[in-house]
């Protein structure tokens, strides 16, 4: 409904926020501290201190629309764990709301292009070996 259409962006706020803020407070921290423009319908998430809830807030065209989520069972990803992303997918979002941890694959650069042993030998090219 609000969070399924095309183009919609997500913007992660960087701190952890007190859960008893409402739609003014809320609607600060977008305008002041991540410079948004409310009025083009993008979807803000915010994290509670201690990961049992999250907030999300969006505008729909004609007011602001807050949906508080608790987790009953464990906690959401820290925002910390986003490692310095200030924007998700809406794929990402649909698993943070589920209690999923979203991560990066690490790529371990120090054996990118050390290869012991040459693929071809001298004289081959790689069309004989096609």
């Amino acid at each position: 409904m609000f969070l399924d259409r095309k183009g919609l962006r997500i913007f992660v706020y960087r701190e952890p926020i007190d859960m008893r803020c409402g739609f003014e407070k809320l609607h600060s921290y977008c305008v002041h501290k991540m410079s948004a423009v409310m009025d083009q319908g993008h979807v803000y998430l915010f994290f509670g201190k201690n990961r049992r809830r999250i907030k999300i807030l969006v505008y729909d065209g004609s007011g602001l629309v807050l949906i508080a989520k608790r987790i009953e069972r464990g906690s959401f990803m820290a925002h910390s764990e986003l490692v310095g992303r200030n924007e998700i997918t809406q794929a990402e979002l649909g698993l943070i709301i589920h209690g999923s941890v979203i991560r990066r694959p690490v790529i371990d650069r120090s054996t990118v292009g050390n290869f012991s042993e040459k693929p071809f030998a001298k004289n081959e090219s790689l069309t004989q070996h096609l």
